[in-house]
């Protein structure tokens, strides 16, 4: 069973730019905790997040746990590689027809061990 949360993070680890967008629907809606849209296409996110794996060629994102209710799937994140220190973030996807079609980031932008 193709699982487009999964192969984003595979994707995301191996900075593959094509590969990680390919997860998501074209109309993408990213959000931040307090629900403000930061992105709500492909493009803006591939410009973005291609941008982000060039200048932190070490990013790396660890699925500390991860907990899938329908098509929500929540994961806790480690990710190291673009802090001095570790940052620890909350991912909801939320996956329509194969592919993601909206997700809210939840972090309090400290680095975390």
């Amino acid at each position: 069973m193709h699982d487009p949360v999964s192969e984003q993070v595979d994707a995301y680890n191996a900075k593959d730019i094509d590969r990680f967008c390919a997860c998501y629907h074209d109309d993408v809606v990213i959000e931040d905790g307090d629900g403000t849209v930061r992105s709500s296409s492909i493009e803006t996110m591939r410009i973005a997040y291609g941008s982000m794996f060039a200048r932190y060629p070490d990013i790396r994102a660890e699925i500390l746990s991860r907990i899938r209710i329908g098509p929500w799937v929540i994961d806790e994140e480690r990710v190291t590689g673009r802090t001095a220190e570790p940052m620890r973030a909350i991912a909801i996807y939320l996956v329509r027809d194969g592919k993601i079609a909206s997700v809210r980031f939840l972090t309090d932008g400290l680095p975390r061990r």
